[in-house]
């Protein structure tokens, strides 16, 4: 990958000015042309050499553990998935819609809904006032989970949707 190459010679650099600048901080001249470097630097310049390979391959372990593939966000995804849903005043669960891992679902509750929606993880909690998250029409609100079809929606009156959009890779894409 193009970041790792940049990571380690970023930590080479580092280390290498690091490396000279110890150097010439410590430097003692014994006669007029004749330098000599302690043993102290000399340790320091190889701590420093292998620090900077833990440092490359820390950051490298990070990338992969983030499944950021060096880019520190998510993959581009090549298409996506909205709808709206008619939710009932009992409440409603919302479709299995797969969310690829680091992007979100967005819940938009209607600009014309007559009401207000309540967003629970159960359809106990999402006409539950006190367990419930609010959506006036025309607002949003975004969840990182893996299937839209663990949310709940409930409205307050008849004739309220919610409106889903959501990143997704078509069928055979990678």
């Amino acid at each position: 990958m193009a970041y790792e190459d940049n990571s380690a010679k970023v930590a080479a650099g580092a280390s290498t000015i690091a490396a000279i600048a110890a150097a010439l901080a410590y430097l003692k001249i014994k006669k007029p042309g004749e330098f000599i470097i302690p043993d102290e630097v000399v340790q320091l310049i190889v701590a420093l050499a292998a620090s900077s390979e833990e440092i490359r391959t820390g950051v490298k372990t990070i990338i992969e553990k983030l499944g950021a593939g060096g880019q520190g966000w998510p993959a581009n995804t090549d298409a996506i998935t909205s709808l709206r849903v008619a939710v009932a005043v009992t409440g409603t669960q919302l479709p299995f819609i797969a969310i690829p891992s680091g992007l979100t679902l967005v819940i938009k509750a209607w600009s014309l809904n007559p009401g207000w929606l309540q967003v629970g993880a159960t359809p106990a909690e999402c006409i539950n006032v006190n367990q419930s998250f609010p959506l006036l029409p025309n607002e949003v609100v975004t969840y990182q989970i893996e299937n839209a079809d663990k949310i709940y929606v409930g409205a307050t009156a008849a004739g309220c949707f919610a409106c889903l959009t959501v990143e997704q890779r078509r069928l055979g894409g990678g």
